[in-house]
């Protein structure tokens, strides 16, 4: 079982030995996941707790005010993946002014090797902390060899001829290139949330919709029609996807919605929570010059997930 905490004094009525992973881990993707088996490994080998140590707000968008960071998963979402992949503990400390003042002694002193008690250190190879970022692997094995704590630098991951990174993997999803974020992710990209009422605009055309009302605070896919799956209560189905304004109905400047089609599905959604999995882009929102010329696209945007890979596969 997962234990999160929020402030350093929190842990210490309960504080073991640990072994540290660090990092704001957004996404969990494929590069996070080999630095946390790394770390999950060398607790179970050393009799250590399996602890991650990440940040929020973002870094970034405390020294830089101006920068507003979408994420690739929510507080939550990130949790829950970190407790799937066996971590047992992990301090969420606030990022703030204070924080970012420490010299990278100061940090190594307070928030590892006293604060929770790190006997085993696992970082990206492009790891930096303290004041202006002057920490880097460097000096940070040099403490931990003063230390007696064992240092382990994860070098890049790769797919594909691209390097594993949060910001490639927001960069592909804006582009709408889901398929290629779902490789370096390990899993597809997903929004969640309520589904909300919308304007009906599908069920006279024979297509209900669900309009999902996902944390503003995640990325959001390149405008257009999605492949796409709906995850609820414990099932799963096969679903066409469409980000946009709904041109054909409403004119501009409206806000962009989420609204999905659950193919072979006739239930009612209002106020249920799903989760949304994006595979393939289809195409580009466009606008019909009729009702009945968007249904005839929807008929095809339908057939075209019938033959994808995911119709009929469980996840």
């Amino acid at each position: 079982m997962l234990h999160a905490y929020h402030k350093l004094s929190d842990i210490a009525p309960t504080l073991t030995a640990s072994a540290v992973a660090i990092g704001n881990f957004d996404g969990c993707h494929l590069g996070h996941m080999a630095l946390l088996q790394s770390m999950i490994h060398s607790a179970n080998s050393h009799r250590l707790t399996p602890t991650v140590l990440t940040f929020y707000p973002h870094p970034v968008e405390v020294l830089n005010p101006s920068k507003k960071l979408e994420r690739l998963t929510t507080a939550s979402e990130k949790l829950s993946i970190l407790e799937s992949l066996g971590v047992e503990r992990i301090l969420v400390e606030e990022f703030n002014t204070r924080l970012a003042s420490l010299s990278p002694e100061e940090f190594f002193i307070r928030y590892l090797r006293e604060g929770l008690r790190a006997k085993s250190i696992h970082v990206g190879f492009n790891f930096r902390f303290g004041k202006h970022r002057a920490g880097d692997i460097h000096i940070l094995e040099r403490l931990c060899q003063a230390s007696d704590i064992r240092l382990e630098v994860k070098e890049p991951v790769e797919i594909s001829g691209m390097k594993v990174s949060s910001s490639v993997i927001r960069e592909l999803i804006l582009k709408g290139e889901t398929l290629q974020a779902a490789q370096l992710l390990g899993r597809p990209y997903f929004l969640s949330g309520q589904v909300s009422h919308g304007a009906e605009r599908g069920k006279p055309l024979g297509f209900p919709t669900a309009n999902l009302h996902y944390s503003s605070e995640k990325v959001l896919p390149k405008n257009g029609v999605y492949a796409t799956r709906v995850a609820w209560q414990k099932q799963s189905f096969p679903s066409v996807t469409n980000i946009g304004v709904r041109p054909t109905f409403n004119a501009a400047g409206l806000p962009v919605t989420v609204e999905v089609h659950l193919i072979d599905f006739n239930a009612r959604l209002y106020d249920e929570f799903l989760q949304l999995e994006f595979f393939e882009r289809i195409r580009d929102e466009i606008k019909f010059d009729s009702p009945d010329a968007l249904k005839k696209q929807i008929e095809k945007d339908i057939a075209v997930v019938r033959k994808s890979k995911i119709f009929g596969v469980e996840p």
